[in-house]
């Protein structure tokens, strides 16, 4: 079921002619000021979902830090830092500087290029990311014109792939 869910956000996603022109960020803070899907009456879509890229992007980030950290750490830890350095001692919330900040000190490693993802229209490298938990990605095109993407498991994952996948579904 979550390889399906996530394969339905990529399909939507990717299906989505507003990718090309607004990055996850934009998307975030115009739904307040263009509704929750960015598109005014008569305009071309322009616009995506937060709630189809997001969690491309969370995953990607989270993929990025346990990769670096051996498993070690995820993006649960970047959110119980978050918690605890801005809500309880600072009684605030977080710029999006500090979000990246914190999940370059939990990953030890700079993910510029995973944050492009998010300030960026650029294309998505989702075989790159998969890989890491022996998770694998294809597509076909409905009589539509419509490209359908499936995420499944490589049958022929290596240890680490395999230990990185397990820690991924269970938490542990």
């Amino acid at each position: 079921e979550l390889l399906r869910n996530i394969s339905g956000n990529i399909t939507a996603y990717e299906n989505d002619p507003g990718k090309e022109c607004q990055s996850l960020i934009q998307a975030s803070y115009n739904t307040w000021s263009d509704g929750p899907f960015g598109n005014r009456p008569g305009e071309d879509d322009r616009a995506i979902s937060y709630y189809e890229k997001g969690p491309l992007a969370g995953l990607i980030i989270d993929f990025t830090i346990r990769k670096a950290t051996g498993n070690r750490k995820s993006l649960d830890d970047v959110l119980r830092e978050l918690y605890k350095r801005y809500y309880i001692e600072k009684g605030r919330g977080f710029t999006d500087a500090e979000f990246q900040e914190v999940c370059e000190e939990v990953a030890t490693i700079s993910l510029s290029r995973e944050f492009e993802y998010v300030s960026t229209t650029k294309e998505i490298n989702y075989s790159q990311y998969l890989s890491f938990a022996g998770l694998t990605i294809s597509s076909f095109v409905e009589p539509t014109g419509k490209r359908r993407f499936s995420i499944s498991e490589n049958r022929e994952k290596n240890s680490d792939q395999q230990k990185f996948f397990n820690a991924w579904v269970t938490g542990k």
